[in-house]
């Protein structure tokens, strides 16, 4: 997996290209160690605390299968386990992906 890509990075020229699929997400992970606090002040160590998540999907280009992952930041909405998605490809390289959030 590329970890660049999994954040979003070097992806904007594979986006303007338009080649696109449907992939489905497989799981998704709440990344705990990552705790954004959302109040100013807290009473609790729990108390606003909101986590970002990686969903991770599979998808089919010419027939043959491929994997990629998407961190999802805390305050979007990432997409539950059987939810489809569109992952954009490069065309000379589809493990190479893309997806908007």
């Amino acid at each position: 997996m590329n970890l660049l890509r999994s954040f979003g990075v070097g992806t904007k020229k594979i986006l303007q290209a338009g080649n696109k699929t449907t992939a489905i997400v497989m799981q998704t992970k709440t990344c705990y160690w990552l705790k954004v606090n959302t109040k100013a002040v807290r009473i609790g160590p729990m108390d606003g605390a909101q986590f970002p998540h990686v969903a991770h999907f599979t998808y089919t280009v010419d027939g043959v299968e491929y994997k990629g992952s998407r961190f999802y930041n805390w305050n979007v909405r990432c997409p539950l386990k059987g939810e489809t998605i569109t992952v954009y490809y490069d065309s000379s390289a589809p493990q190479k992906y893309a997806v908007r959030t």
